[in-house]
């Protein structure tokens, strides 16, 4: 018997398979590349926020250094007789050291940290 027929309907329904199980694929390819495309740009923004933001805070600082700069330096033209006690004025608060306070509320896990003050 000739069963050349039956191996090449068998040859097309394999190559049919192959080819669906293909387009399959392709499309979770194509899926999970657009997952990590939108993953991407979420963390562009994010990041471009972020920069933004340290941005403004950096130029907030820069104009209040150069403030205080312009007025330690109108203080010592001035000549003034005690030119530190403006410069002392001029002084701003700094922020809490974050180590102390941790080391503080790990010593001491019921109350909150006191916020102590440096320079002062």
């Amino acid at each position: 018997m000739n069963h050349g027929i039956v191996e090449v309907f068998a040859y097309q329904e394999t190559l049919l398979i192959m080819a669906v199980f293909g387009i399959a694929l392709l499309a979770m390819i194509w899926v999970g590349f657009r997952r990590w495309l939108q993953y991407k740009e979420k963390m562009g923004r994010l990041i471009a926020d972020q920069t933004a933001e340290l941005t403004s805070q950096y130029g907030a600082h820069i104009e209040s250094v150069d403030a205080r700069l312009k007025a330690i330096e109108a203080t010592l033209t001035d000549g003034g007789a005690h030119p530190t006690a403006p410069i002392e004025a001029l002084q701003t608060n700094a922020l809490p050291d974050p180590k102390s306070n941790l080391e503080e509320l790990r010593l001491n896990p019921e109350s909150p940290p006191e916020i102590s003050r440096s320079g002062n």
